[in-house]
């Protein structure tokens, strides 16, 4: 079983890749701390003697009488929460306009640069934090503090956030509805056990030069992947398939549907593009919008429209 978060050579790549963006504190005071609809805020929590840091971002509308699905969004490797969804993956307008809870957590350190440790804990790893566990707590605090829909509770993050998005999806139990994962591959996929259906959607550039289309000995390819969770949620073969042409780049579309529970894969292909979050506007719909389109009707029971 190999659990390592990544080889010495693709870890470097990171390094080089990311290193101008390796602040990692959320600056957070004490002020700052209150849930207050419409603003953005930092929180704190206590995990494993370590205090870790997140954003939560409540849609101004927010009525405690309702229930409000979450997507949690995982930066990547080098990352800092505040500087991606302020230049990145920003969802507040989405969170605005469908009723949203929007959670940005901040990775630890890992050789002075922020991460998630994409992987159950083992002696081989590269990083002794249980992020996983950190996020079990995290769920648990903000159904706490917030009215949450606990069928309603979504992955997505980008390079090693998209990664540890997998690593919800495979290690947690009735815990995540959906994933979405951006330019980032999946860590011990024959290790992978979900404990139920769990659609996802697979956004990768066929000419990423940070992690590679075609995989590593550390991690699977994204066609491999595309069909490891056509076979977990046992879906059609055949893609429904569209194409769409943006200036230099091509974006192909292939959703895998009919899957247990009405469970879906969706395999986002960028032709020509790079290591990014995307920001394509296709047919007048943004990148962020149809992420959400594809997560929202699921639930931990199926999707349901």
């Amino acid at each position: 079983m190999k659990n390592t978060f990544l080889s010495a050579g693709l870890f470097l790549t990171f390094l080089l890749f990311f290193g101008c963006n390796s602040s990692q504190s959320i600056s957070s005071t004490p002020e700052d701390s209150a849930l207050i609809p419409g603003e953005l805020s930092a929180q704190n929590i206590l995990y494993n003697g370590k205090e870790r840091e997140y954003l939560v971002y409540v849609p101004a509308s927010y009525n405690e009488n309702t229930d409000y699905p979450v997507l949690l969004n995982f930066h990547g490797f080098g990352g800092n929460a505040k500087d991606y969804i302020n230049y990145e993956s920003d969802f507040r307008d989405v969170a605005e306009q469908e009723g949203v809870i929007l959670v940005y957590p901040q990775g630890s350190l890992l050789s002075g640069f922020s991460h998630w440790n994409a992987a159950p804990m083992a002696e081989d790893n590269k990083s002794n934090t249980d992020d996983i566990g950190f996020i079990e707590l995290l769920i648990r605090n903000l159904q706490q503090d917030l009215s949450v829909d606990p069928n309603r509770i979504y992955a997505t993050g980008f390079s090693n956030g998209g990664m540890f998005s997998y690593a919800l999806a495979c290690f947690t139990e009735g815990l995540i509805a959906g994933v979405a994962a951006v330019s980032g591959l999946q860590l011990n996929l024959e290790d992978c056990a979900p404990s139920h259906p769990i659609s996802v959607l697979i956004a990768h550039s066929t000419t990423d030069d940070v992690i590679p289309y075609a995989g590593s000995s550390d991690v699977a390819s994204v066609d491999e992947t595309v069909s490891f969770w056509r076979t977990a949620n046992q879906t059609s073969s055949e893609a429904k398939e569209s194409r769409h042409n943006l200036g230099d780049e091509t974006v192909w579309i292939y959703t895998y549907s009919g899957g247990t529970n009405s469970s879906e894969v969706l395999h986002y292909k960028v032709e020509n593009g790079m290591h990014m979050w995307f920001d394509h506007i296709i047919e007048e719909q943004s990148f962020v919008s149809l992420m959400w389109d594809f997560l929202s009707p699921q639930t931990l029971g199926g999707r349901e429209d």
